[in-house]
């Protein structure tokens, strides 16, 4: 976690992509504190997983398994380091929760959505929306209809490890689940798109920040999806990486454009 000095109305929870790092693919955004007053009133949570190892529901059921260990009240083991707290207020409940992921990740969360939906909607009548289901939901370059049919290799390629690509990727689950037409990705899509109009559920809405030209992933959408729109120049791994000369990462996760 990166926890702000000051009062934390939000939690920012990043989900990081295929072959990604809970760090490394995040490391700009703690420094948008000096962005604007609405990232210093935020906590960010990097989630890790094995990309190459674990399973797309695996991952899903962990984010919403373990979410309600941080939010809505903040994470008491975040909130004492040594025995010092980092700021002065760290039991009030946060009063937003906002979803970010990338590439495998956007995956990871719309099934992480849907089957919290699915499982809200089959249980008695009234009881309470899920947590996860309050959340905002801002998802760059998102793997919902797979990978382009050499879009593994684009990505291998940009991580500087083609050699012998082909092979560990196909010791990957995910390689199976992100082949376009997946039962993973038809399935995720058809019931997200029905529980959008059998249900008010806005956490399936998803917003979504496409790269331009991106070589790795199909830009394709839901059609219950509340809004999307490109960026030119980026590529697939940098359309989440803000910097002093492309601030948009920053202002998507927040404004949701």
């Amino acid at each position: 976690m990166h926890v702000s000095r000051e009062r934390a109305r939000r939690l920012v929870v990043f989900v990081h992509g295929f072959r990604g790092h809970s760090i490394s693919t995040w490391e700009q955004f703690p420094q948008s504190g000096r962005v604007g007053p609405w990232w210093q009133e935020s906590d960010m949570l990097f989630v890790g997983y094995k990309s190459t190892r674990d399973n797309i529901t695996s991952v899903a059921d962990r984010l919403r398994r373990k979410l309600p260990d941080f939010y809505p009240i903040p994470f008491p083991p975040a909130m004492n380091v040594k025995g010092v707290a980092p700021r002065d207020d760290v039991s009030t409940p946060y009063e937003e929760l906002i979803l970010v992921g990338h590439s495998l990740g956007g995956l990871v969360i719309r099934c992480a959505l849907v089957d919290a939906a699915q499982h809200w909607v089959n249980e008695t009548p009234g009881t309470a929306l899920p947590i996860l289901l309050s959340a905002q939901t801002r998802l760059f370059s998102p793997a919902s209809a797979g990978f382009r049919p050499a879009g593994f290799l684009a990505l291998a390629e940009a991580l500087g490890w083609l050699r012998g690509a082909e092979i560990r990727l196909r010791m990957s689950s995910a390689y199976t689940d992100l082949q376009p037409g997946s039962s993973t990705l038809v399935g995720t899509k058809e019931r997200t798109e029905e529980l959008c109009r059998t249900s008010q559920v806005p956490a399936l809405r998803a917003r979504i920040l496409w790269a331009n030209p991106d070589d790795v992933v199909m830009a394709e959408w839901y059609s219950t999806d509340a809004f999307r729109d490109s960026e030119d120049g980026q590529s697939h791994l940098t359309v989440c990486k803000p910097d002093d000369n492309y601030p948009r990462p920053w202002q998507f996760v927040e404004t949701g454009r």
